[in-house]
């Protein structure tokens, strides 16, 4: 795997950080010389070690206004969850600086029907989404999305045979597609844009005790076949031309038969990249930064595809307490090196059923043993939280 350039010594440039979940945000800005203060809603010990982090106590993402007024002055970037709350992103934008996707082009962007209404007048696929029952078709499968979650979150299967359609703001109801779930990862500047690479996307991933389609991990890269690289070109030239974004932005979509279906914009650090980055020996804040105008510490070296990555999301079996003996308290919570597990849960902490545990990590020279290697820790924490049995069962 390439390794990355050690930032100069004496560079000093902070940068705060706010999300549900910020480590892998962190790590990458680490990597690229700078240092994060965070604001977390978990404060895992390996973000802990590495970064000055408040941890979320009261209500997510409400209680960011006033913990951000304690943090030092440098620009912020966001990560999970806020792309859903543009009225609290327009308010810190007002008062600091936000490197990231704000004020209409970000509700722009969310707005998935428009998105997929324009992506139609350019020919490209989109699924279907349904505002009215006489719109149904009984041969057609579909999902209930809530317009303002994200990973996965609330998504669940819509049987027209059995249930009916509700009147509700909060949801839309969208077509589903079979195929093949990715992830395109873009970087978008005043000139134009650069796709940085694609990776396969799992979620509801029984394994790894993932309720429905919750966010669960994913591998790469991977090299898109032809058709699917035009189009995914096709659409970063319609995003750009359409929405003037500026950095890092990710993309979720089916491929069906060799075609790219869109479903959702993610505009800002996503799960995935964190995987590219660590694949390729890039360092994807930097070219964020540049996005921003922003010179950067440091050059990103060329790109290189010399592993595999692979990342899972373990979701506690049941109600668990994270015991003495984890695998993880061994390794070295460093941002520069390769580890197998990460957002580590401190000792004695109480998990309840469905939420997440760690995300474990696998590398290796094929999507096969990489998935195997995932199995493996998989089944590593299966043993540990004893699944199947009654011990270490808070109820």
């Amino acid at each position: 795997m390439a390794g990355f350039n050690l930032p100069l010594k004496g560079d000093n440039a902070t940068l705060i950080l706010i999300g549900a979940s910020v480590r892998a945000l962190a790590f990458s800005c680490i990597r690229a010389g700078y240092q994060p203060w965070c604001i977390d809603l978990y404060a895992d010990e390996d973000l802990a070690k590495n970064a000055p982090t408040t941890l979320i106590t009261k209500s997510f993402p409400n209680e960011i206004s006033d913990l951000i007024q304690t943090a030092p002055v440098a620009p912020i970037l966001y990560t999970g969850g806020l792309e859903n709350h543009s009225l609290l992103l327009h308010s810190i934008s007002a008062e600091r600086t936000v490197l990231g996707i704000t004020g209409s082009t970000l509700t722009n962007l969310r707005n998935t029907p428009g998105f997929y209404n324009l992506l139609k007048s350019k020919q490209i696929n989109t699924p279907a989404i349904i505002t009215s029952t006489k719109d149904l078709k009984n041969e057609t499968s579909y999902l209930c999305k809530p317009k303002n979650r994200s990973g996965g979150l609330g998504i669940k299967p819509f049987d027209t045979s059995k249930q009916a359609m509700i009147d509700d703001a909060d949801f839309y109801y969208q077509e589903f597609i079979k195929g093949e779930s990715r992830s395109a990862i873009f970087c978008f500047n005043e000139s134009g844009f650069e796709l940085l690479g694609t990776t396969i996307q799992s979620s509801g991933t029984q394994s790894l005790h993932a309720d429905d389609f919750l966010y669960s991990g994913n591998i790469g890269p991977v090299k898109p076949c032809n058709s699917e690289l035009t189009e995914l070109q096709t659409i970063g030239e319609i995003i750009s031309s359409n929405y003037h974004p500026l950095g890092l932005l990710g993309m979720d979509y089916i491929l069906n038969d060799s075609k790219v279906y869109p479903l959702e914009i993610n505009p800002r650090y996503t799960a995935s990249m964190e995987v590219l980055e660590l694949a390729l020996g890039q360092n994807f804040i930097t070219k964020h930064m540049q996005a921003f105008g922003i010179k950067p510490i440091y050059e990103n070296p060329a790109p290189s595809e010399t592993a595999v990555i692979g990342k899972a999301i373990y979701y506690a079996p049941h109600d668990i307490l994270i015991p003495e003996e984890a695998p993880w308290l061994s390794i070295e919570a460093n941002p520069w090196l390769f580890s197998p597990f990460s957002d580590i849960p401190k000792i004695g902490s109480a998990i309840q059923k469905g939420s997440p545990v760690v995300t474990i990590f696998a590398k290796a020279d094929s999507l096969t043993e990489v998935k195997a290697q995932l199995k493996t820790r998989t089944s590593q924490l299966d043993s540990l939280f004893h699944v199947g049995t009654l011990r270490n069962n808070l109820v």
